[in-house]
């Protein structure tokens, strides 16, 4: 906005203004010259000071720590923090052999996590645990088997294996954060209605979106179904923190219900033709990163929303002829000899406490 006020263009104006309007000498070193540098110099800096206004002020205008800012002065909304990822595991080793709370176990990739409570093997020598991530974050959420190791050996235990772990979160992002001032502003929460069970929903770490069903057992009951940051169905944990943070909020008499959405796996496969030069793993890629962003898109339009009454809340589609364009549009594809979505060239049907998860995606 203000690039060009620069202290030497400054200086330039105020040299300028003299010589037009007072007629004095504005030579490089006389009177006028030393005192223009100094105080160019300060106009300069007012002028970036200025720059920031606009972000301090309006939300669409803001990044970083300004949205906090904004969000939190105005609105009394806090940026959320990330969540970690859990995971079972079974034990087999000696029959009484107690597995240590806190006990350490690693991925290959050296990501941590720690068995929450001790674990003792039956008599069978089988047990099972919970492991909690070490920190917050995505990148906790890996495959069944991947953690595989531990940091100390324990004598005894002869074999384990984790589920999938899942649950972990990234602290929200400046775009999710400026989406739930706009929501905010664009949708007063007021009164219990449906809007102010999505925002307190919303408020609660990990989670992504949250739609609200008024109605679904009759008067006074209320549906929440949850997704989280990752689009994915939540965590139990993450379920059971917005039914905890709900009950301290809502109005006394209404019964609300808090669920995970149910997810709908999506394949993807294509058989194209390249433009010289493209590579089909480049191309798979960007075609699974444009498919993401349209699942994306199709989870926030039906689970942004409050439906008044059961019945609104209806079935959506995943449109094989979006599916199509996207893979059309990707840079290196010319043309495509097939393409099936979930086995077939129609329309997908998710239900509407489903959400699409982008599964097996493969272009040759």
């Amino acid at each position: 906005m203000y690039e060009d006020k620069t202290p030497e263009a400054i200086k330039a104006e105020i040299l300028a203004a003299i010589r037009q309007s007072q007629g004095l000498s504005a030579m490089a070193g006389g009177f006028a010259d030393g005192v223009a540098g100094p105080v160019s110099e300060q106009l300069s800096e007012a002028y970036r000071t200025l720059e920031g206004v606009p972000s301090m002020l309006f939300p669409d205008a803001s990044s970083g720590g300004y949205i906090d800012l904004v969000g939190g002065q105005y609105y009394n909304i806090v940026r959320r923090e990330g969540t970690r990822a859990y995971c079972d595991i079974d034990f087999n080793g000696a029959p009484g052999l107690v597995i240590p709370q806190g006990t350490a176990f690693l991925t290959a990739g050296g990501l941590s996590y720690a068995l929450m409570a001790a674990v003792a093997l039956g008599p069978e020598g089988t047990g099972r645990g919970r492991l909690e991530a070490a920190e917050a974050g995505s990148a906790y959420n890996v495959e069944a088997g991947a953690i595989d190791r531990m940091y100390v050996n324990l004598t005894g235990l002869t074999d384990y294996h984790s589920e999938a772990a899942a649950g972990g979160t990234d602290a929200e992002s400046d775009a999710a954060l400026l989406a739930r001032v706009r929501e905010r502003v664009q949708r007063p929460p007021t009164s219990g209605n449906g809007y102010q069970y999505r925002q307190w929903a919303m408020e609660v770490a990990g989670v992504g979106s949250a739609k609200v069903v008024e109605l679904p057992g009759g008067p006074g009951t209320v549906g929440v179904t949850l997704v989280d940051s990752n689009d994915r169905a939540p965590s139990e944990e993450i379920v059971e923190a917005v039914t905890a943070h709900i009950e301290e909020e809502r109005p006394i008499g209404a019964a609300v219900t808090v669920t995970a959405a149910g997810e709908r796996e999506v394949t993807v496969a294509a058989q194209v033709s390249l433009t010289g030069g493209a590579g089909a793993g480049a191309v798979q890629d960007a075609f699974r990163a444009a498919l993401a962003g349209y699942l994306h898109t199709l989870i926030e339009g039906k689970y942004g929303a409050v439906y008044y009454k059961p019945a609104d809340d209806q079935p959506y589609t995943l449109l094989y002829n979006r599916v199509l364009a996207l893979l059309l549009n990707v840079e290196g594809v010319e043309n495509f000899a097939s393409l099936t979505v979930n086995g077939g060239t129609a329309d997908v049907t998710i239900q509407a406490g489903e959400i699409p998860v982008l599964g097996e995606v493969s272009v040759t």
